[in-house]
C-alpha cells in the first residue's frame, strides 16, 4: 500500500512539473498583438467589407485600428474615403498639422511603389508606411475607391483633391489646390501656407556681369562710353535681394583731359573706372520663370586718371564720387538654380575734377548677369509642392 502511495505522490510531482514547464513554453511563445498584424489583418477584413458595401462596419474597423496602432497614412486615408462615401466629411475636423505630412506619405508611397526593389523600400520604410505592403490589395482598394467617389458631382473641394490624389492623378492634386487666387478650405490655406514658408526661405547669390557704361553730359564727350565686367554675391529673403557689386570698366579716355596732380595741371588720357558698392534689388513680379525687379543701390565709385609706379615714387591721381543708380532687371530662371539676368541703371555721379577738365554727368550702365542663385533644400521643397 505504501508502495502504491509513494509512486502516486511521484507521478503527481513530475505531472505538476511538466504543467509548469509547459506554462512557462506557453507564455514564452505566445503571439501578443503588434500594429503590423493589426494593420494587416484590418486591410483584409476592409477588403472584405468594402465588397459587402458595408462602409459603417468599415469605419469600425478603423477606429479600432487607429486606437491600437495610432494614426498613420493608410488609416487617415480610409477614414477620409469612408467619411466622403458616408457624407460627413469635414477636412476641418482633420489636424491641420498633420495634413501635408500624409499627402507626402501617401506620394512617396507611389513612389516607392515604382521602383523594381519596392520590397526592398517597404523594409526599411514599413514603419512610416503604417505597415501596409507597397503595392497591396489594400492600395488597389483606395484607389479603385477614390476613382468611384470622382464620378459623384457632389464630391468638391477638399473630398474631390484627397480622392484625386488618392486615385493616384498626382498632377490633377496640385493643380485643384492651385487653381485659386485665394484659398477657402483648409487643404488649400495649409498648402498656402507651406508654400508661403518655403519660398521665403533665404537664397544665396553669386554672379559674373558684363555690360556697358554709357555717360552723358561732359563725361560722355571726355570719357566716353566703356566696356564694364565684375561680380556680385549675395542673399535673397522674401522679396528683397542684397548683393555686394564689384565691376571694373577699363579703357583709356575718349579724349585727353586735364587733371591736377602733385600741385601741377597735367593732360592724360589714362582711364581705368571701377565701383564697389550695395545693390538691392526689389520683386515686383515672380512665376517662377521670369521676374521683374526694381534695383538700386549705393556704391563707392570713380576712376585713376594718373596710373600711380611704386618703383619710381610716381603717386596716382583718382577722381571719386558717391554713386547712387536706380533702374529696372528682369531675370530668366532655368530649373538647375542659376538664372539669365538683364539691369538697366542710372547711376549719379558728378565727379569732381578741381581745376581740371569739367567731368560733369551721370551715367547710364546696362549689365548682363549669369547668376548661380538658390537654396537647395528650398528648391526640393518647391518641386516637392509641384512649384516648378
Amino acid at each position: 500500500m505504501r508502495k502504491y502511495l509513494l509512486t502516486l505522490l511521484i507521478s503527481l510531482a513530475l505531472l505538476g512539473q511538466a504543467n509548469a514547464q509547459t506554462d512557462i513554453d506557453h507564455k514564452l511563445l505566445q503571439d501578443i498583438p503588434n500594429c503590423e498584424n493589426v494593420a494587416y489583418n484590418s486591410a483584409q477584413i476592409i477588403n472584405d467589407l468594402y465588397t459587402k458595401q458595408a462602409y459603417d462596419s468599415i469605419s469600425h474597423v478603423v477606429n479600432r485600428w487607429e486606437e491600437f496602432c495610432g494614426e498613420s497614412e493608410p488609416i487617415f486615408r480610409i477614414k477620409v474615403l469612408s467619411q466622403i462615401q458616408l457624407g460627413i466629411f469635414s477636412s476641418q475636423e482633420l489636424d491641420q498639422e498633420e495634413l501635408m505630412s500624409h499627402v507626402f506619405t501617401y506620394i512617396d508611397r507611389q513612389e516607392f511603389a515604382k521602383a523594381k526593389n519596392y520590397h526592398q523600400y517597404y523594409e526599411y520604410y514599413k514603419v512610416a508606411l503604417g505597415f501596409i505592403p507597397l503595392k497591396s490589395d489594400f492600395d488597389l482598394l483606395t484607389t479603385a475607391w477614390a476613382e468611384s467617389l470622382l464620378q459623384n458631382k457632389e464630391v468638391t473641394g477638399d473630398a474631390r483633391a484627397f480622392c484625386l490624389l488618392y486615385a493616384n492623378n498626382t498632377e490633377g492634386f496640385w493643380q485643384h489646390l492651385q487653381q485659386k487666387q485665394e484659398a477657402t478650405t483648409p487643404l488649400e490655406q495649409v498648402y498656402s501656407e507651406e508654400t508661403a514658408k518655403i519660398k521665403n526661405m533665404i537664397d544665396g547669390n553669386f554672379g559674373v556681369l558684363s555690360g556697358i557704361y554709357l555717360p552723358t553730359g561732359d563725361l560722355a564727350s571726355v570719357i566716353g562710353p566703356k566696356a564694364l565686367i565684375g561680380m556680385q554675391f549675395g542673399f535673397k529673403m522674401k522679396k528683397m535681394q542684397y548683393d555686394l557689386t564689384i565691376a571694373i570698366r577699363p579703357g583709356k579716355a575718349k579724349e585727353m583731359y586735364e587733371v591736377i596732380h602733385d600741385d601741377q595741371l597735367k593732360s592724360t588720357d589714362h582711364y581705368l573706372g571701377g565701383l564697389v558698392g550695395l545693390d538691392l534689388s526689389y520683386e515686383l513680379h515672380n512665376n517662377l520663370k521670369r521676374e521683374l525687379d526694381l534695383v538700386g543701390g549705393i556704391a563707392f565709385d570713380g576712376f585713376d586718371a594718373i596710373e600711380g609706379d611704386v618703383d619710381n615714387d610716381i603717386k596716382g591721381k583718382s577722381i571719386n564720387a558717391l554713386n547712387l543708380n536706380i533702374g529696372l532687371g528682369y531675370r530668366f530662371y532655368s530649373k538647375s538654380m542659376n538664372y539669365l539676368g538683364v539691369q538697366a541703371k542710372y547711376n549719379i555721379v558728378n565727379y569732381k575734377n578741381t581745376g581740371g577738365t569739367n567731368l560733369a554727368g551721370n551715367y547710364f550702365s546696362v549689365m548682363v548677369t549669369y547668376n548661380l542663385f538658390g537654396n537647395i533644400r528650398k528648391h526640393r521643397a518647391l518641386d516637392r509642392m509641384n512649384l516648378k
